[in-house]
């Protein structure tokens, strides 16, 4: 069975059976029942009087040629007597029966009252009382449909207003939003089948489907293309005809920037008033994702706001007492004489760590000041940790190709860290000979980093999880959405590569 049309509530039932009564009673029928018609076209027992309670939703004769669907053709009243043929020809009728149709408003035919009598024929002189008492049913049958409406449009509007209308956003992404947006026309249309896109004239693609069909991209929908630009002129919801279906699209804005447009498909009809509604939805959903995109604007300034405040708390504390620190050992090695070589080599390391914490805490500055590097500071830091990390006798490979203009710090940063671990781990374990170190850029915007050499190798699956600067890479590297792969064996050597966006990732 298809969707009924009209769900009736308690008392609307009462109000039926009470009219289907009368009308038993002046037809002098034995039994009677009401035919209507469901979305999809099918005719349905929707009430009666004198029949079994379990008949009730079933689907009755809608082919062509039975009594009910003839009435609806003719649009009048059907009277069959006794011996008389069906209007199919089929049998011939015992009993005497009269089927009148039921108008709405527009005089279109929305159901139908059929009457059964045990006489031989049916008293013809009460048809039109039994006319009146079937447009009682018709205005009962308009009367909820009307109602059921509002309901649907309050509720809609209170779902509307539950969504959007708040002070602050009420979804924390532009998903979420475009997922209550949808869900929002989805109560409000009835609609099914719901997809928002980003629209473009050049290239517009899906950014949400609730149940849409996933052959229906924006390729397929490319006829509507220039029909859609329109809609952002005039700033309405609009039905398109696509593929002999009735297609909602409603557009929204963003900044003026951000164009979107919401399809989807309805079957219901839309008045005045729903479209209103539409609009409401469409500009409240509008002031939610502006009002996210401030939000996260706010939250970007915070951040920045909070990170230069930590970095002059460093550079006016730690920085300038390790830089007052290193003065002094400065001092100190020179009062140190020859004899004291054990206080001496302890003084050198200590001048060591110093200079190391020196540049750590450089490094954490330019970090949360997000100051960029030139390509020509990141090959000289490349070269120095080359120099720095690996032994004597290691015949060094080096291949570096770097993109041209300033790189942002944090990517910088990845660069040195993943190239200092792998040469230290090196020098501490692989007993290699020759290294090879490749940093070059490829396309999609990204810098690969390869240190490869010939040592004794190892089973990653061994050392992976204990390993904890290998750890914190892989960390460090998913921070900015970067990958890490190292690929080793026993007596073959090791790689290890490092996929690292060029474009650097907002921190949360």
């Amino acid at each position: 069975m298809g969707i009924p049309e009209y769900v009736l509530s308690e008392e609307e039932q009462k109000v039926l059976d009470h009219i289907l009564d009368l009308a038993l009673e002046v037809a002098r029928a034995e039994s009677g029942s009401l035919i209507l018609r469901d979305k999809k076209g099918e005719l349905y027992l929707a009430a009666g009087r004198g029949i079994r309670r379990e008949y009730l939703g079933e689907r009755v004769g809608n082919e062509e040629g039975s009594v009910s669907a003839l009435v609806f053709e003719r649009r009048e009243p059907i009277v069959i007597d006794a011996g008389s043929l069906y209007p199919d020809r089929r049998q011939t009728r015992k009993h005497a029966s009269a089927s009148l149709p039921i108008f709405d408003s527009a005089r279109n035919v929305i159901g139908v009252l059929n009457l059964n009598t045990l006489l031989p024929s049916f008293p013809r002189k009460e048809l039109p009382r039994l006319s009146a008492l079937a447009e009682g049913i018709g205005l009962l049958l308009v009367e909820n449909l009307l109602r059921r409406q509002h309901e649907r449009r309050i509720l809609a509007l209170s779902e509307i207003i539950s969504l959007f209308a708040r002070r602050v956003p009420c979804a924390s992404s532009e998903n979420e939003a475009f997922a209550k947006l949808a869900d929002s026309v989805r109560v409000l249309t009835g609609a099914s089948q719901v997809a928002i896109f980003r629209f473009s004239p050049r290239r517009s693609w899906r950014v949400f489907t609730l149940g849409w069909p996933k052959e229906l991209t924006w390729r397929a929908l490319s006829p509507l293309q220039e029909r859609v630009a329109f809609l952002f002129e005039e700033r309405t919801p609009r039905f398109l005809e696509f593929q002999g279906r009735s297609l909602l699209a409603l557009p929204f804005a963003v900044e003026k920037a951000r164009h979107y447009v919401l399809f989807a498909f309805c079957d219901n009809t839309l008045d005045v008033l729903d479209f209103l509604l539409l609009s409401v939805v469409s500009a409240l959903a509008e002031s939610c994702l502006e009002n996210l995109r401030l939000l996260e604007e706010t939250k970007k300034l915070t951040r920045e706001a909070e990170r230069n405040r930590l970095a002059r708390e460093l550079h006016d504390g730690l920085a300038q007492i390790l830089a007052s620190e290193q003065i002094y050992l400065h001092f100190l090695s020179r009062e140190v004489g020859e004899d004291w070589q054990p206080a001496r080599g302890l003084l050198e390391k200590i001048q060591n760590l110093n200079t190391i914490a020196i540049e750590e805490s450089r490094f954490i500055l330019s970090e949360l000041r997000g100051k960029p590097v030139s390509s020509l500071e990141l090959q000289r830091k490349v070269e120095e940790v080359i120099g720095s990390f690996l032994p004597p006798g290691i015949v060094v490979e080096k291949e570096l190709t770097l993109p041209s203009g300033p790189l942002a710090f944090r990517v910088y940063r990845t660069v040195v860290a993943v190239l200092q671990e792998a040469l230290s781990n090196v020098a501490k374990h692989a007993q290699a000979k020759r290294v090879r170190v490749v940093l070059e850029t490829l396309s999609g915007a990204k810098l690969r980093l390869l240190v490869e050499d010939d040592g004794v190798g190892f089973t990653p699956k061994d050392v992976g999880e204990g390993h904890f600067g290998l750890m914190n890479l892989r960390l460090r590297l998913r921070t900015i959405r970067g990958r890490l792969r190292i690929s080793s064996s026993p007596g073959k050597g090791t790689k290890v590569e490092a996929l690292i966006p060029l474009k650097e990732v907002e921190r949360g």
